[in-house]
């Protein structure tokens, strides 16, 4: 499978949520896939209200970057694992282009029921991992779900391996791409 890979100008991530949803994870998991992938990454987490629920950011940067924050309109991808979040942050993304991949009971292009899965597997704190197995399956996605799945098993602490990598596998094979 053919994956994104950005422009000559790189990629550009934002990762956007509730406090508590896993955006920092998500965030490490990609800075390191990116680094796996032999590619220079920086990297950027707005916390905000998030030991309150609230509004989480991070910005992820991967090529020839000098600083981590993304500015209006430039954005390659954004992951929302809340789906509130996507209008507060769909400004940076790029108006031609640019992928969403949403946690949202309303399925559809670029949506998964996340949530809803993770609470079928009896875990509400992988949602995020869901979301991110959803995207390795999308062509566009600069990320191949080996890569995501060799970094996942490398960071995770033994006692949500076996959680982790179902969340991971169960989006992967609920895409449809």
């Amino acid at each position: 499978m053919t994956h994104y890979t950005g422009n000559s100008k790189g990629i550009q991530i934002i990762i956007c949520g509730r406090g508590g949803q896993g955006v920092l994870f998500l965030t490490r998991i990609l800075d390191e896939a990116a680094l796996a992938d032999g590619k220079n990454v920086i990297s950027s987490e707005t916390h905000g209200m998030a030991m309150r629920g609230g509004s989480v950011a991070s910005f992820i940067r991967i090529g020839p970057f000098a600083s981590p924050l993304i500015r209006s309109g430039q954005g390659d991808i954004i992951f929302a694992l809340a789906e509130s979040e996507v209008e507060r942050n769909i400004h940076l993304l790029k108006k031609n282009g640019g992928q969403v991949y949403v946690n949202s009971a309303a399925n559809g292009l670029g949506a998964i029921d996340a949530t809803g899965i993770a609470h079928e597997l009896g875990s509400l704190v992988v949602s995020n991992l869901i979301l991110l197995g959803f995207a390795c399956a999308h062509r566009d996605f600069p990320f191949s779900f080996a890569t995501v799945k060799k970094v996942l098993t490398r960071i995770s602490s033994p006692k949500v391996l076996e959680i982790n990598m179902r969340a991971l596998t169960e989006g992967y094979k609920r895409a449809k791409p």
